[in-house]
């Protein structure tokens, strides 16, 4: 499937309230120069740009941009400061309980390897070649439909890794590049303050070798896993979209028959 075909079917089987995002690295700077979206001119945290995009907005970013110094060495636009690979930096702030797990942490992540001459940040939907990875943001319900869409192909998903840090550059972006596999977030409280998040908003990050198999996979698991309530939701989105709803099928669900009494309510 295409790019916009993709979002339109992820946005009618899901109740997304954001965008998803694409993220695409160049690492020459010509092809970089040439992408025909405005350079940002002044500083932004990339978690805010991620923010922003899922809201419609399209930028580029260099080095220069950066206004988050974790985010900038995430993304390799900047050296990782000695206090940070050493565990001594985050400890001194009271973080971990010792310089070793401090360094522990910064040693578990994957940051970018090469060096880009820069970062596109956009809504998926305004690709016309294929980004790097796919950034959802949304309430939790939607991040297991897509975690469930991924499974419907791939099985169990047993490379999810964070730590409430580094939430949307590092567990969502570097991460997922780095292992060309899909993982999660619970965000951290540096990207909720600098990008505005929604209290009960987490993250996803999607490789876009995946992408059209998660949008597949949760358009295949719709019937198995979605109530009837939300069927009727999905199937008036496909129809305000143009698109198919043959195959939603109402009172039909993975658990049914499975459970014995009844819900026990608060007395």
């Amino acid at each position: 499937m295409n790019i916009k075909n993709s979002v339109d079917l992820i946005e009618s089987y899901l109740d997304l309230d954001r965008k998803p995002v694409g993220i695409k690295f160049f690492f020459d700077k010509d092809e970089f120069d040439k992408f025909e979206i405005l350079q940002k001119d002044r500083k932004v945290t990339y978690c805010n740009s991620v923010q922003l995009a899922s809201k419609g907005r399209s930028m580029k970013l260099t080095k220069e941009n950066q206004a988050c110094p974790n985010g900038a060495f995430a993304l390799n636009m900047i050296d990782v400061p000695e206090p940070i690979a050493n565990g001594k930096g985050r400890f001194s702030k009271n973080i971990y309980k010792s310089p070793e797990v401090s360094k522990s942490i910064n040693d578990d992540m994957l940051f970018i390897k090469e060096r880009p001459a820069g970062i596109v940040v956009m809504p998926l939907e305004n690709y016309k070649e294929e980004p790097d990875v796919v950034i959802v943001v949304g309430k939790s319900f939607n991040i297991m439909r897509m975690l469930q869409g991924n499974a419907y192909f791939n099985g169990y998903t047993d490379n999810l890794r964070t730590v409430g840090l580094q939430a949307v550059c590092q567990d969502l972006t570097t991460y997922t590049y780095n292992t060309q596999d899909i993982n999660i977030s619970l965000f951290c409280p540096g990207t909720r303050l600098v990008a505005d998040w929604q209290i009960d908003e987490i993250g996803i990050g999607i490789p876009f070798a995946k992408w059209n198999q998660v949008v597949e996979g949760v358009k295949e698991t719709a019937n198995p896993f979605e109530r009837n309530k939300n069927k009727e939701s999905i199937e008036k989105r496909l129809k305000e979209r143009g698109l198919d709803v043959s195959e939603i099928k109402f009172n039909e669900n993975y658990d049914d028959g499975s459970y014995s009494g009844g819900k026990i309510d608060n007395d």
